[in-house]
C-alpha cells in the first residue's frame, strides 16, 4: 500500500487499486490522486532515481544538452563522447539509435562503476535527436542464477567484454563479423564528418573460391578463409583501420582517416601478399588470389553507409570484369 501524505479525507491507494476515502466522491478522489501524481512527476524526483546524467544529443548540429543529477559524480564514460574528444566511441549505440529510429540499451562500464544506458530517438519538427539516459547500476545488478549472485565487479566487466566479443566476431575466421560493420562504420563516418578528414573502405573477394569447394571441400574452403583472415591481417599496419569478413569470401576493411593513395598502397600490399602464400591441405598445396575494390570519401555530411558500400562493390567487381588479381579504384 502506497500512502499519499496529507490529502483530504485519508485518501490512500491500496494494491487492489481501490480509493479508500470518507465524504469524497470517487471522480474527484481519483482526480486529486492524479494530480498529485503529477506533480510529482513534474518536480523531476523521479527522474533522478531514473537517470543519472541524461544527454539531448543532437548529431546535425553536433550539440549535447546535458542534465546531471547534483548527487551524481560520473566521469571518464565511454558513450558518444564526441563533443568532449571529438570522436565517439566504437559501440555507439546512440548513433545506431540515431540511424535506426529505434531504441537501444547497453551495459558499459569505467574502472569500478557499471553503467546502464539507453538511447532513444526523438523527432523533432526539423530533425532527429537522441536522448540518453544513463544510469550508475555497480551495486544494483542482480543476476537469475543464484550461483552468480556474488560475482564481483572485475567479473561483470570480463562478462561485458566477452560478451561483446561473441556479438561481433566471426567464429571460422575470428575476425569481426557483419554485425560488427553494420555498428561500426556509420561510427567512423560520424567521426570522418566532425573531423572533416578522408575515410577509406576497401572490399576483398576471394577469386575462385567455388572452385575451391569444388576440387578440395569445404573444409578447404574453411583453410582458405582463414588464411585469407592471418594474411588481410597481417597487412594492416594502422592501429585505426579494422577489417571484418562481410559475408562469404568477402571481407571489409575500413581506413579512418587513409586518403586514396595510402588505401591504394595497403589494397596492393594485401594482392601481393596473398598472391604469394599457398594454402596446405590434407597433403595438397594450393594458391589464391583476391580482387580489390576501394573507395575514399571527403565527408561533407551528406554520405551514408549505403553509399560507400555500393560504391566499394561497384570497384569491385569492375576488377573482378577486369581479370580479377587486381585493384580497381
Amino acid at each position: 500500500m502506497v500512502e499519499l501524505e496529507r490529502c483530504p479525507g485519508d485518501v490512500k491507494v491500496v494494491s487492489c487499486g481501490r480509493i479508500m476515502g470518507s465524504g469524497i466522491p470517487t471522480r474527484i478522489r481519483r482526480w486529486m490522486m492524479d494530480d498529485d501524481i503529477n506533480a510529482y512527476l513534474s518536480s523531476g524526483a523521479i527522474f533522478n532515481k531514473i537517470s543519472d546524467i541524461t544527454r539531448v544529443v543532437d548529431p546535425l548540429r553536433k550539440r549535447v544538452i546535458e542534465h546531471k543529477n547534483k548527487e551524481v559524480s560520473m566521469d571518464g564514460i565511454h558513450c558518444f563522447d564526441f563533443w568532449g574528444k571529438n570522436k565517439v566511441c566504437d559501440n555507439c549505440i546512440s548513433m545506431r539509435a540515431y540511424n535506426d529510429n529505434t531504441t537501444y540499451v547497453k551495459i558499459e562500464y569505467s574502472e569500478d562503476k557499471t553503467y546502464m544506458i539507453t538511447a532513444v530517438p526523438h523527432d523533432l519538427s526539423d530533425r532527429r535527436v537522441v536522448i540518453e539516459i544513463i544510469k550508475d547500476i555497480t551495486s544494483s545488478m542482480f543476476f537469475g542464477s543464484a550461483e552468480n549472485a556474488g560475482i564481483e565487479q572485475a567479473g561483470v566487466h570480463a562478462l561485458i567484454d566477452n560478451l561483446n566479443r561473441l556479438a561481433f566476431s566471426d567464429p571460422l575466421t575470428g575476425m569481426y563479423n557483419r554485425r560488427y560493420i553494420i555498428e561500426k562504420l556509420p561510427v567512423d563516418l560520424l567521426n570522418a564528418v566532425l573531423l572533416s578528414k578522408e575515410m577509406s573502405i576497401i572490399m576483398v573477394d576471394i577469386d575462385f573460391f567455388k572452385a575451391v569447394n569444388d576440387n578440395y571441400g569445404h573444409l578447404a574452403g574453411d583453410q582458405v578463409l582463414k588464411k585469407v583472415a592471418e594474411t588481410l591481417s597481417d597487412s594492416m599496419k594502422r592501429g585505426s583501420d579494422w577489417i571484418a569478413r562481410y559475408g562469404g569470401e568477402e571481407f571489409l576493411v575500413c581506413m579512418p582517416g587513409a586518403g586514396l593513395e595510402t588505401a591504394k598502397a595497403t589494397a596492393e600490399y594485401m594482392r601481393k601478399s596473398l598472391e604469394k602464400s599457398v594454402i596446405q591441405f590434407d597433403g595438397k598445396e594450393f594458391s589464391i588470389t583476391a580482387s580489390f575494390g576501394v573507395y575514399c570519401i571527403k565527408s561533407t555530411g551528406g554520405e551514408k553507409v549505403e553509399d560507400l558500400l555500393k560504391h566499394a562493390d561497384e570497384k569491385l567487381y569492375l576488377a573482378k570484369r577486369n581479370g580479377r588479381n587486381r585493384i580497381e579504384y
